[in-house]
């Protein structure tokens, strides 16, 4: 049985999708979920809550690789790590050639292509997750950066605790661009133990962002500079449990 939530989410979702083609709010990235968003009367913010009462609210398209974001962090120490990594191992940015940015995949080996390897390593006694630096030979450059167990727990079980996965299909006409949602999953989570399995395990897609602002109020000014978690679709009942499925297209 559904709680209240989950049964409210729902019976809008079937209003959305009797509704078919729906215009997109913009044509940019992002643009499936802002419409989604619209529709249920939930505006962007920047809030770690989730989208609907104590539901997050995840959107894909149909045939989408992308992985599915889950939520950002930043370093807990020692310092300033964002800023002190930018500084040591970024590039300066194509546009403002006076500031430097990264952008870095947390690698699961060393690959003896690149200059420098970001790895991470768990330590459950300290209940601390590492940021480790090599270089292309394997040699450690530095084990300093690093992110709590309860940083991590917080954010997650905050956000993540029931997810609901929107699905819908993308046709384009002239320039505008349109969604018509036609299923939904709702899940719950397994637990934190799991994620830092899959963090073990490298079954999560994390990097390191640090950017530069290329338009309006944020052009020239560091933004996103924080750790990001993104898990594969293909992947998502490793982390979380799911409770229904409803497909529009097989109800009709």
């Amino acid at each position: 049985m559904l709680d209240k939530n989950s049964t409210e989410l729902l019976e809008l979702f079937k209003q959305i999708s009797s509704k078919r083609w729906i215009p997109g709010v913009c044509n940019g990235w992002g643009s499936i979920g802002l419409t989604f968003e619209k529709e249920i009367n939930k505006y962007p913010d920047s809030k770690y809550n989730p989208d609907f009462n104590d539901i997050e609210i995840k959107c894909t398209s149909r045939y989408s690789l992308y992985p599915l974001f889950l939520f950002t962090v930043a370093f807990d120490g020692p310092g300033n790590e964002i800023v002190r990594l930018t500084d040591k191992y970024g590039h300066y940015d194509g546009s403002f050639s006076d500031k430097k940015v990264l952008y870095r995949k947390i690698s699961s080996e060393i690959n003896s292509t690149y200059k420098y390897n970001f790895l991470f390593e768990v330590n459950h006694d300290e209940k601390l997750i590492y940021l480790c630096v090599y270089d292309k030979n394997g040699v450690l450059l530095e084990r300093e950066s690093y992110i709590t167990f309860s940083t991590l727990q917080n954010h997650f079980e905050t956000k993540l605790k029931k997810l609901a996965l929107v699905r819908a299909s993308i046709k384009k006409e002239d320039t505008m661009q349109y969604y018509r949602y036609y299923a939904i999953s709702f899940y719950k989570l397994l637990g934190f133990e799991k994620f830092i399995e899959l963090i073990e395990n490298n079954i999560l897609q994390i990097n390191i962002i640090s950017r530069i602002g290329k338009s309006g109020e944020f052009s020239g000014k560091y933004k996103n500079r924080n750790v990001e978690f993104s898990i594969k679709k293909e992947d998502i009942s490793k982390l979380f449990e799911c409770y229904l499925n409803y497909n529009h297209d097989v109800v009709i």
